[in-house]
């Protein structure tokens, strides 16, 4: 399900497997992408390499699948935007060559789809660049014609976004910042939370692993809780949201590590009162 901001810029609601109850009663996905949707790799400049996707046809009908290329950007606030290749800072869309454009799966089979990467020779690339590869069905049968005549409905188009990473070899800073931090008390249940943007300051990719530890006025420890994140790009930023569980009124100290492969961990401290 696709929402289109002008004609340059898409934000693409990506209806995966497991959220194909918010589909349109009745619609199912015609294809699936197997396997994980994020390829990385770290490779040298100048250097060619060659990935493969799998894509699998889950109805007894062939089906038409179109490939094609999109830069990606995501924020904290939830919003994932796929814009025109080779748009972004750090794309490496140019350097990606799919095999094919379209394909028609058999069905009940599947098919696979390779591609070239191929890093430019050159000593100014730091980091990590990145894009994805679209993979996507023809429209569902909500959306096409029976008997010659016209059906009304909504039709529905899977597409699955495969994110294609390059780090440069081990080049690139892996910056954290924190911003927009809130404590948050939910009034039916009387627990607290704690909510920050992390944002990748840096020049490559990371998972970052985010903790907070909180301790009241004596110093003793009160909460804490610990989750590993996905893949953070340069430019692109998180929200974190910890469970801190039921805290007693007062002042409270927390401080929020996140450790992104560098030889530091990043740690800010706030001040909670409630």
């Amino acid at each position: 399900m696709t929402t289109l901001f002008g004609p340059r810029q898409r934000r693409v609601l990506l209806a995966l497997l497991p959220l194909l109850a918010l589909l349109p009663r009745g619609v199912s996905a015609q294809i699936a992408v197997v396997g994980s949707t994020v390829e990385e790799r770290v490779a040298a400049p100048g250097e060619t390499y060659l990935g493969t996707i799998v894509v699998r046809n889950l109805t007894n009908q062939d089906q038409p699948v179109r490939i094609y290329q999109t830069d990606y950007l995501f924020f904290a606030d939830g919003t994932s935007h796929f814009v025109d290749p080779g748009t972004t800072k750090q794309s490496n869309s140019k350097w990606i060559t799919p095999t094919v454009r379209s394909l028609l799966v058999p069905p009940m089979s599947e098919m696979t789809v390779s591609y070239t990467v191929k890093v430019p020779a050159s000593d100014s690339i730091v980091g990590t660049y990145w894009s994805t590869i679209m993979v996507e069905g023809a429209p569902s049968e909500a959306g096409r014609s029976s008997g010659g005549r016209p059906q009304v409905g909504v039709g529905a188009v899977m597409r699955y976004a495969v994110q294609v990473a390059t780090h440069i070899r081990a080049t690139g800073s892996r910056k954290v910042a924190f911003a927009n931090s809130k404590f948050l008390t939910d009034t039916t249940t009387g627990t607290q939370s704690f909510e920050i943007e992390v944002q990748n300051a840096g020049e490559r990719a990371y998972r970052p692993a985010l903790w907070i530890e909180v301790y009241d006025e004596q110093g003793a420890l009160k909460a804490n809780a610990r989750q590993e994140r996905g893949l953070l790009y340069p430019g692109t930023s998180l929200k974190q949201v910890f469970q801190l569980g039921k805290l007693s009124p007062g002042t409270y100290r927390a401080i929020v590590f996140a450790d992104s492969g560098e030889d530091a961990v990043f740690a800010s401290q706030f001040t909670l009162k409630f």
